[in-house]
C-alpha cells in the first residue's frame, strides 16, 4: 500500500476572507472586497502548493 503524501498542515488550515457584518457603505463594502480577495489568494496558493506536494508524490 502507497502512504499518502505529506501534506504540511498549515496548508489544510482554511483563510480568513470577510466575516463582518454585511457592508453598509462604500468603505465598508471596499474593506469586504480586499478581505475576500486576500483570503481567495491564500486558497488559491495554498492549493497550488498542495497540487505541488501530488504531483511530487507521484513521481
Amino acid at each position: 500500500m502507497i502512504p499518502p503524501p505529506r501534506v504540511p498542515a498549515d496548508l489544510l488550515q482554511p483563510c480568513a476572507g470577510y466575516t463582518g457584518p454585511l457592508p453598509q457603505t462604500e468603505g465598508q463594502i471596499s474593506d469586504a472586497l480586499i478581505a475576500e480577495a486576500r483570503g481567495r489568494r491564500c486558497a488559491n496558493g495554498k492549493l497550488a502548493t498542495v497540487a505541488e506536494v501530488l504531483t511530487q508524490s507521484a513521481l
